[in-house]
């Protein structure tokens, strides 16, 4: 999210999504590989499919309960959210 969102990067770009990987402390070269494995693909398309069902639109996306939240900029309402329920 960091690299495509904030830094602007052309995570399609095989070598660029390595590197990035990489800098973000993971094994690039495996989680290439990895997204490129027939389970992983068809585990996205679960996900994604799952995802359309329960009202998303976009990422991120984050659900408390049945509470929708969309944006990064949202996750102090979602902290708020966690916090209410938790103290309940």
């Amino acid at each position: 999210m960091v690299a495509m969102w904030e830094k602007g990067l052309k995570m399609d770009d095989p070598d660029v999504f390595v590197s990035a990987m990489n800098d973000a402390g993971l094994d690039g070269q495996n989680l290439l590989e990895r997204a490129n494995e027939d389970a992983v693909k068809e585990r996205l398309k679960n996900n994604t499919s799952a995802a359309v069902e329960r009202g998303v639109f976009g990422i991120p996306t984050f659900f408390v309960g049945e509470e929708m939240f969309f944006g990064k900029d949202r996750l102090d309402l979602v902290e708020r959210e966690l916090e209410s329920i938790s103290s309940s």
